[in-house]
């Protein structure tokens, strides 16, 4: 019954959404900036809320049934979840320096807002097909951790962790999935090209889900604290580089404290149910 679940919901979680935002620009020729925000900032809610109140004391549960001192299981628990954070965040910021070209006006101590998830490619207007590809691979490894967890919360008694996980991703990859489309329509690619690809990128966070449900159900007691630590420290890099940072420069609205909020109360209260 778990994997039915997770078929489906990751489905709705990645897959469908990615696609659904992948034609929304052929569709709508304007863009509504204050629903996109409400949307947005909701969804990072329930992510918070399923980080802080499933995920990491899930993984420190599983840390501590291997030691005999509680400790050494919250150290290591905690431990790989700081090691794995660190390291996306250095890829991050290789990807970063690649990608981000600073004007010749720009000075060095000028502080630099945009993130992966930033919508500044595919608002200028000469953007190019290479930068519109290289929007799509940084997309692309901000949904690795993502699809990742979200099998991750299927490994449970009850599915709600992963359903709520899923109904947040919804939100988030429709958006998504609109932005890495605007960017190859604005870089005169055509309707085929541009869905396609971005879809592609659905399809592969979908997979990823897959991967990581029979990763954190096939294996003995130290391979499962692992990878839900690993799945936490992903998904921290991801709400401090990248959801937050972007919820603060590009979706910000006097309710947003107050969407935040709600989004996360409303997934506290439904796994606490």
């Amino acid at each position: 019954m778990k994997e039915l679940y997770l078929f489906i919901f990751a489905f709705i979680g990645t897959l469908l959404p990615t696609f659904l935002g992948s034609i929304f620009p052929f569709i709508f020729k304007k863009e509504y900036k204050k629903l996109t925000s409400i949307f947005m900032t909701f969804s990072i809610g329930m992510i918070v809320s399923l980080l802080f109140i499933e995920l990491i004391p899930h993984t420190i549960e599983h840390g501590i049934n291997l030691f005999d001192k509680e400790i050494y299981g919250v150290l290591i628990g905690l431990g790989i979840i700081s090691l794995t954070a660190f390291i996306f965040y250095l890829l991050h910021e290789l990807i970063h320096k690649f990608t981000h070209h600073h004007d010749e006006d720009h000075e060095d101590n000028e502080p630099c807002h945009d993130h992966v998830h930033s919508n500044e490619l595919i608002t200028k207007e000469k953007i190019t097909l290479v930068s519109s590809l290289i929007y799509l691979f940084a997309i692309l490894i901000h949904n690795i951790p993502e699809g990742f967890v979200l099998g991750t919360f299927f490994n449970g008694n009850l599915p709600i962790s992963g359903i709520i996980m899923s109904i947040s991703l919804f939100i988030h990859n429709i958006i998504i999935g609109y932005s890495i489309s605007s960017s190859f329509k604005r870089s005169n690619k055509g309707k085929l090209f541009s869905i396609s690809l971005t879809t592609l990128n659905g399809l592969v966070s979908y997979l990823l889900a897959i991967a990581g449900f029979y990763f954190s159900i096939s294996f003995p007691e130290i391979i499962t604290t692992i990878i839900f630590a690993i799945s936490s420290g992903s998904l921290i890099y991801v709400l401090l580089i990248e959801l937050l940072p972007s919820l603060y420069y590009e979706y910000k609205t006097k309710y947003t404290i107050i969407i935040f909020v709600l989004g996360f109360a409303i997934s506290t209260i439904l796994l606490f149910i």
